[in-house]
């Protein structure tokens, strides 16, 4: 059920058009602003991004409030259509903004990691890189996206990637991390991971740390 959907914006901190969009997207019964507090470490980083959060577009099943990608029980098959939802959504941002797909950071937690990680592979474009917090693919979201792929090389294989899990995480097994890494690996993508020990399903400062070192390198390369 599509419904009209919150998003939350915040302009860069520099004042200046900006540069650069990052999108948060949220996990699963969760909403726009659960995420969007991150734009405030992260802005000190990106300080020419403009920073979006937007609600997912389905009332969750599983709560009043909260909103979901996709039903939960359409894993892995559901990220696909989602994930073509999402890039109109990004593209119409980014013609709004005068900026590309190249210039769009992605930063997902959860249901919003799988998010990134399919839109990232569906994208007819590179995205400027993508953060996993708590996520997993499986292959079937590689398998979606065989039209990108040529001699075992994904055309976006460019985009970097860094994947950080919880060792502890009761929802989203901690094993997801190596699987996701390897299921990237080997269609050309260079994928930095991060695993933190006694950390659940969830985000710790260290990690937004290390996402904002991430950033940090590859805008000032």
């Amino acid at each position: 059920m599509m419904q009209e959907r919150k998003i939350h914006f915040k302009n860069s901190l520099s004042g200046r058009p900006p540069k650069k969009l990052v999108f948060f997207l949220h996990g699963y019964g969760a909403d726009g602003a659960d995420l969007f507090n991150l734009s405030n470490p992260f802005s000190t980083i990106l300080r020419d991004a403009k920073f979006i959060s937007p609600d997912a577009p389905q009332q969750c099943q599983l709560s009043s409030v909260g909103k979901q990608w996709f039903p939960i029980e359409k894993i892995p098959y559901g990220a696909k259509d989602a994930a073509n939802d999402l890039l109109e959504l990004i593209e119409n941002e980014c013609e709004k903004e005068k900026l590309n797909i190249s210039d769009v950071v992605l930063i997902g937690f959860s249901q919003g990691a799988m998010m990134s990680l399919q839109t990232m592979l569906l994208s007819k474009i590179n995205f400027f890189a993508v953060i996993g917090y708590s996520g997993n693919i499986a292959t079937q979201n590689i398998n979606f996206s065989q039209n990108f792929i040529k001699n075992g090389i994904h055309k976006n294989s460019n985009t970097p990637v860094f994947l950080i899990h919880g060792e502890e995480d009761e929802v989203v097994p901690f094993e997801s991390l190596e699987n996701s890494k390897k299921l990237l690996l080997q269609i050309g993508f260079a994928v930095k991971t991060l695993n933190r020990p006694n950390l659940g399903h969830g985000i710790d400062p260290e990690g937004i740390s290390a996402g904002m070192e991430f950033l940090n390198k590859l805008v000032n390369n």
